[in-house]
């Protein structure tokens, strides 16, 4: 197969033996730029003296990565122990293993101890089952894969043979034909396609279903038996990140460096399709691959109900300490003051111990295990089970259910959906389609929207224009038939993973500009006249291509034509503008911005296109600063970048594009929802003011009236004080008249153009004598005026670097506020910041990749299922269709998950104080003993089981309102629950409220009325009523839910006996002297203890 070796980041001196490393001597220390590297020889042993760095850390043999995977956790050897020592990591196991040790120490044994081992046996057995067949389906998955075969090259015999996917190594050179799938990350080194490109179908690892093509190096381009080269490639380190690669390849007959990116690999899982084979070398093999890299799972989110959930836990631990330590006083004070009287006490208690401590100690030891169940360690589990179904039902809803169903990536924050009060929303792709149309261009000051209307004769402009649309791209060709290229009439379909190259290329075609070709070094273009008659085709030699990202929000092409070298860009007006040349015609400048305008009003999105012609020597200056970014290997998107900027300057305006984005169906009506249910949306693009404005109004989410817009001085400089001065437009009196006053006042404020009334004339001198954001006082925060704030990237800037806090808790009165021309860091740092400064939950929702670091650092990320890839699905919570989604989302599922869970954690705690104080309440009548005053069985099931299995039912299947009404009320998201009872979150106060529910209800015996109680036993109550009289006694009048929900389960009770129904209920009954004590388990807030005369 080759000799190879990978050399990882620290390096020690080795020898190479029969593809073995073995450790000779360590010889030097690496220097720190080889200590980042990660090296694959190929054919090169002699060039290195049969000698490499390795892994200075690792002092054992090291062997060459293999591609076999091995995602199982355990073995047959391995599965017990290592399942029990995960299982005892949780402090729920340890609490009841610590609780049952304790019971079979004799002197405070207060339980049957083979009933004790129920509840976590139970747990046990179950959660390990549960891992036993996740993990035999990954066993089986492993199975499968590992054993796919593929070829590899076999270098004794020169040929390529058959081999399993788990017998590649790193250095492998493996063949994939026309629809296999490749088995390991390889570097593209040849291809039958003589352009030297593939296509690939990469929907099984980032969701797009148009192809990918991949392009071979340039220095394996000429070469006829690549695999018979010997080269180094010197690269990232693996890593998870699918969509960056950087590496640098040498090949032993040159000196020169050939840099390779994310153009040159194949990843693992991809599909070959149109080309009928490839060969590459594997760079990254088994686990070490992006793509097994990247689908380990992330740090789970935690919603705000969890920190309730700890502080009441606390609270309860407490109050079990008090209670076994007072149990343990009085019962010390019972036996020093009556135990010689009492003979039968000591007798009950069997306390070795003579003196006061060690009675004391064994006590509250008894108590402490009597009274586990204050302590509700059992909740988690509930509530984990809970979650899951909760999430299972929102999965499987029909009414979130378009294209795709909506996908569920965590349960853990199913409650914050119905606690959000703040959506920061992308706009591209999220509340637009995305699906661009085109529109019209403006070409020297004149407008055209099909070629018909374009000058007979091609001036150099159009040309220049139309050039651009072309090439400066980087769609592809998908050749059906390649003999119809050559057709006049032919029509080429592109693939590409930009929308804008593709609709502005097909533009250009339709323009009589086609692209027909494209290889890793050439274009070739046919341009044919308006009357179809002639064709001339030009072939342009790719010198360099500057690919488009976030940060330059533009895209440049370097070719060379007819000995001419031309470089054509296309980007934003902001990062275009400045740098056209002067000898532009500064009215046709003027004609063209003005265009932009129009378009952008009518929320077109739009392009700047310019050009230029670069000497050959000036082009060969800045080639080799180029190349040195190229084939840096830290840093070199942004070392890329800074070269950029040495080039892209001096530019001819050639035009504007316009392409029109429509929104999605629903979006109006979903915005307006929301925001009645009191949520805000902030919305964030990298569009210019003027279309984000217009989509906006279009989206329901402005009034054009009503608008606030920080616009900082430009030429000021860039410090602090810049963003102490604000300019407003807003509606200053619209609260108090009919018609509205238009206030617009400068950087200096210095201006007023409308009149004003005394009260907002104050607030206007407020303003004017602040000296930065935070001294703005909450008297103007309180006025919370109907206004939109709009802030575009470049006065973002200043704002998060000096005044971040401030703003945002400003922008937070606003009813809605746009980001233009913002970045993707400067997204996920607006979203960081507000939830440092707001109360209320974030949610942020995109479609794209720069909505990732937004959509990880909110509370709730939501996707949308896009044509730009599935980074964002894969970082979000749950990813939807549409965004009308979020109304169902979040009105219905949210709400509902909310108050269900709310109400399973304030009903678990108060079950677990009554049971509790009812036995602690018992010892009154046994000498404080630590007597169970209930059969063992039902001491431990009670809490375990009798309870927990209705209030699991409700907080699944219960309504407190019907979906119906949360979408025709949204009024009532931000208080979700009845008004009579009071609980609009888990506040202390609340807890505190339950609990002493719980202790009256355990205090106070109340009868039932005297025809029906006299003599009567709660058993002979239920036989004689009807299986649903006991829910119509349970279930209150003051209980908080509603119990028609639960009515389609009453049948099933009926299927049971009526005695192991009352167990089931929870109906416990015990007795002491003449009061008979009865525990009813439901979820109701109003238990009853029940006292009847024997």
């Amino acid at each position: 197969m080759g000799n190879f070796v990978v050399v990882p980041s620290f390096h020690r001196r080795v020898k190479i033996l029969n593809g073995d490393v073995d450790e000779i001597s360590i010889n030097s220390q690496p220097t720190a730029v080889e200590c980042k590297n990660y090296r694959v020889y190929y054919n090169a042993i002699s060039n290195i003296e049969s000698s490499l760095w390795l892994d200075i850390k690792n002092r054992k043999k090291h062997k060459s990565q293999t591609n076999r995977i091995q995602t199982t956790r355990y073995n047959i050897l391995t599965f017990i122990p290592k399942n029990l020592f995960e299982q005892f990591h949780r402090v729920a196991n340890i609490y009841f293993a610590t609780l049952i040790a304790l019971n079979w120490v004799p002197v405070i044994n207060a339980v049957s101890k083979t009933v004790a081992f129920i509840p976590l046996t139970v747990i046990l057995v179950i959660t390990a089952i549960k891992d036993l067949v996740e993990d035999l389906k990954r066993w089986r998955s492993d199975v499968n894969i590992n054993k796919q075969i593929t070829e590899v090259y076999d270098k004794t015999s020169r040929t390529f043979i058959q081999c399993k996917w788990q017998d590649l190594s790193v250095g492998s050179i493996v063949r994939v034909h026309v629809g296999q799938t490749v088995p390991a990350d390889i570097l593209l080194i040849s291809s039958t396609s003589c352009e030297g490109t593939c296509y690939l179908d990469t929907a099984a690892i980032d969701g797009e279903t148009n192809l990918k093509q991949k392009i071979i190096p340039s220095c394996f381009l000429n070469l006829s038996k690549p695999e018979e080269t010997s080269f180094e490639l010197q690269c990232d380190p693996p890593n998870e990140d699918i969509y960056h690669f950087h590496g640098r390849i040498t090949l032993s007959s040159e000196t020169k460096i050939y840099p390779c990116d994310n153009n040159n690999i194949l990843l693992r899982g991809c599909v070959l399709r149109i080309t009928d084979y490839v060969d590459g070398i594997i760079v990254y093999a088994g686990n070490q691959t992006k793509v097994i890299k990247s689908s380990k799972k992330t740090s789970s989110k935690h919603s705000r109900i969890e920190k309730y959930i700890n502080r009441d836990v606390l609270f309860s631990s407490v109050t079990l300490l008090f209670l076994c330590l007072l149990g343990a006083g009085l019962s010390l004070r019972l036996e020093r003051s009556f135990g010689d009287k009492w003979i039968y006490v000591p007798f009950i208690l069997d306390n070795p111990f003579q003196n006061a401590a060690g009675h004391f100690f064994a006590s509250a030891l008894r108590f402490l295990i009597l009274f586990q169940v204050m302590v509700p360690i059992a909740l988690y589990v509930s509530l984990d089970i809970v979650r899951v179904l909760q999430m299972y039902r929102i999965g499987r809803d029909k009414n979130l259910k378009y294209e795709h169903p909506i996908s569920c990536r965590t349960f853990t924050i199913n409650e914050d959906l119905g606690q959000i009060g703040y959506i920061f929303s992308d706009k591209t792709g999220t509340i637009t389609q995305n699906k661009l149309i085109f529109r019209t261009v403006s070409i020297g000051g004149l407008q055209y929207s099909n070629r018909f209307e374009l000058p007979k004769e091609h001036d150099p402009l159009v040309h220049h224009f139309l050039t651009t649309l072309a090439i400066c791209n980087t769609s592809f060709m998908v050749h059906e038939q390649r003999e119809l290229m050559y057709r006049l009439d032919y029509q080429p379909r592109y693939e590409g993973d930009n929308a804008d190259d593709l609709v502005l290329c097909q533009a250009a075609s339709d323009f009589g500009v086609r692209m027909i070709s494209r290889s890793a070094k050439t274009i070739v273009v046919r341009y044919i006249n308006s009357t179809d008659t002639q064709k001339e085709d030009i072939e342009y030699e790719i010198l360099c291509l500057l690919p488009f990202d976030s940060s330059r929000r533009r895209m440049s092409i370097i070719v060379r034509a007819n000995n001419k070298i031309y470089l054509y860009i296309k980007g934003a007006e902001t990062y275009i503008l400045p740098n056209l040349s002067d000898a532009n015609d500064w009215n046709l400048k003027a004609i063209t911005e003005q265009h932009s305008i129009e378009f952008a009003d009518q929320g077109y999105r739009s392009l700047l296109v310019a050009y230029r012609e670069i000497s050959l020597e000036d082009f060969e200056t800045w080639f080799e600063r180029y190349q040195n970014a190229a084939n840096s290997l830290d840093n070199r998107e942004e070392a890329i970048a800074e070269a950029a900027n040495g080039i892209e300057v001096n530019l001819m305006l050639a035009g504007l594009t316009a392409v029109e984005d429509k929104l999605q169906d629903g979006v109006p009506k979903a915005i307006a929802t929301l925001r009645c249910a009191g949520i805000k949306i902030w919305l964030l693009t990298g569009d210019k003011q003027a279309t984000a404005l217009s989509t906006a109004q279009a989206a329901s989410l402005i009034n054009m009236t009503k608008t606030v817009n920080i616009d900082n001085d430009t030429s000021s400089q860039n410090d602090a004080s810049t963003v102490t001065t604000w300019d407003f437009s807003e509606t200053a009196q619209a609260q108090l008249k009919q018609r509205t006053h238009m206030i617009y006042y400068s950087s200096k404020l210095n201006e007023i153009d409308q009149p004003l009334d005394i009260q907002h004339q104050a607030i206007i001198d407020e303003i004017r004598t602040s000296e930065t954001i935070a001294r703005i006082s909450e008297d103007i925060i309180a006025q919370k005026l109907p206004v939109c704030l709009v802030v575009t990237g470049d006065d973002l800037v200043l704002i998060l670097r000096y005044r971040r806090k401030e703003f945002i808790r400003v922008a937070g009165q606003c009813q809605s506020v746009i980001f233009c021309r913002v970045s993707a860091t400067q997204k996920r740092e607006l979203v960081t910041t507000a939830k440092s400064v707001f109360k209320h939950r974030i949610l942020a929702i995109g479609d794209g990749a720069n909505d990732v670091g937004m959509i990880r650092q909110s509370h709730c990320g939501v996707a949308v299922y896009g044509r730009e890839g599935s980074q964002a699905v894969a970082a979000g919570d749950f990813a939807v269709d549409r965004f009308e989604c979020l109304l169902y989302l979040l009105l219905v599922h949210g709400a509902w998950c909310f108050t269900r869970t709310s109400e399973l954690i304030l009903y678990t705690f108060m079950h677990n104080c009554q049971f509790v104080f009812v036995i602690f309440y018992y010892q009154l009548f046994n000498g404080y003993s630590g007597i169970a005053c209930l059969h063992s069985m039902y001491l431990i099931l009670y809490t375990s089981l009798f309870t927990v299995l209705p209030q699991c039912a409700a907080a699944l299947f219960d309504e407190h309102i019907s979906a119906e009404r949360a979408l025709h009320e949204p009024e009532l998201y931000q208080n979700p629950f009845p008004p009579l009872s009071n609980i609009d979150t888990l506040r202390k106060e609340n807890y505190d409220a339950f609990v002493i529910k719980s202790i009256n209800s355990a205090t106070l015996l109340k009868s039932l009325e005297p025809c029906e109680t006299i003599n009567l036993d709660m058993y002979n109550l239920i036989k004689k009523q009807n299986t649903s009289e006991p829910f119509k006694y349970i279930y209150q009048q003051e209980s908080i839910n509603d119990v028609t929900s639960l009515k389609p389960l009453l049948p099933c009770f009926g299927l049971f006996s009526q005695e192991p129904l009352s167990l089931y209920l929870g109906i416990l009954r015990f007795s002491s002297n003449k009061n008979q004590f009865y525990l009813v388990g439901s979820k109701s807030p109003l238990y009853k203890s029940i006292s009847t005369t024997s």
